[in-house]
């Protein structure tokens, strides 16, 4: 294989936000090779020794034009439900639940697949997300054009790549530093009216209240960056109560990714998503809602008419199904799920 497609599987996975990415190659003799990321060498050794040879995507992809993506989920899709040996020894374990995929076969009978995937608990690829793997396997294909890993604020604020998909999406984001200075944010985050993105555009004032704010979110940055984690917080605010969350820029060790959804204004699709990733019933979807809109236990049971016991029995429910402890596991958990 290529020598540089470790790298390239890298920023595939980078810039579809994926957790796994993996180049599986089958020779015209039956011979298989592996490049995966995001796995582990025993995840990897299994799949390639044996449940490649159980696995429905290159067929599914045979309908496809080579290089052409298709977006799967496997734990809905026939072809995947009619293999359980795949499903219950491989793909259920190791958490597999998203796949965007695309596949091509070279004149000596070599087919190449790559497949970026996602997590249980994570939301699905996107149409999007798949158009913009058409044009990474099209750039591989023709060998013009491999993409190099640069950080969002790699280039001037007025270049935009054609891999950054993170500015046509609509969850406001933004890279900052430590000091809160923002080096890049989508349109979505510049025109978000919330008190959090406003602190965080404008200039620096005397508003106490503003000045609490940059201090709060001048902490999540700096705790994640300190610790190359993910950190997460509920910050209150006079018009809302927001999920926060800060994850480190691969390649950037000074910048970090800055995410802040407004918890009393899910999404209205989030109540499905909770449904299809977490087994949720629709009453449980909507109880988890509900608390992340701020409701108490005594106001969601009074208004259903239930006896607050009934609602807690539920509410353990939802915990053991979304694998959460507390009520505000459970938030954060909507707060990720939601667009602002």
């Amino acid at each position: 294989m290529d020598p540089n497609a470790t790298q390239w599987l890298a920023h595939i996975a980078d810039m579809l936000g994926a957790e796994a990415s993996g180049m599986l190659t089958i020779s015209p003799d039956g011979r298989h090779s592996l490049i995966a990321n995001g796995h582990s060498d025993s995840a990897i050794a299994q799949y390639r020794d044996h449940f490649s040879r159980l696995d429905p995507l290159p067929q599914l992809l045979e309908e496809r034009p080579a290089g052409r993506a298709i977006v799967l989920d496997t734990s809905r899709h026939p072809a995947y439900l009619e293999r359980p040996e795949l499903c219950n020894d491989y793909l259920r374990p190791h958490g597999i639940d998203h796949v965007i995929a695309a596949q091509w076969r070279h004149p000596d009978g070599t087919l190449h697949v790559v497949g970026v995937q996602r997590f249980h608990g994570s939301e699905p690829f996107s149409v999007g997300q798949g158009q913009e793997l058409d044009r990474f396997i099209h750039h591989w294909r023709v060998g013009n054009a491999i993409q190099p890993p640069e950080g969002l604020a790699a280039r001037p604020a007025n270049s935009r790549r054609s891999c950054d998909i993170a500015a046509q999406i609509n969850i406001p984001l933004a890279v900052v530093n430590a000091a809160l200075v923002v080096t890049w944010a989508n349109n979505a985050a510049h025109e978000n009216p919330g008190s959090v993105w406003l602190a965080l555009f404008e200039k620096p004032s005397g508003a106490a209240a503003k000045t609490s704010l940059r201090r709060r979110l001048q902490e999540l940055v700096g705790t994640s960056l300190r610790h190359r984690s993910t950190t997460e917080a509920l910050i209150a605010t006079s018009d809302d109560t927001w999920f926060a969350s800060a994850t480190p820029v691969v390649g950037k060790p000074n910048l970090a990714l800055l995410r802040l959804t407004a918890m009393h204004h899910p999404a209205p699709g989030i109540r499905n998503r909770l449904e299809h990733l977490y087994g949720l019933t629709r009453a449980e979807a909507e109880l988890t809602v509900l608390l992340a809109q701020g409701e108490s236990l005594e106001a969601i049971a009074s208004a259903r008419a239930v006896k607050l016991d009934t609602v807690r029995t539920q509410l353990r429910t939802v915990y053991k199904k979304t694998g959460t402890h507390r009520q505000g596991e459970l938030v954060c958990v909507a707060g990720m799920l939601g667009n602002g």
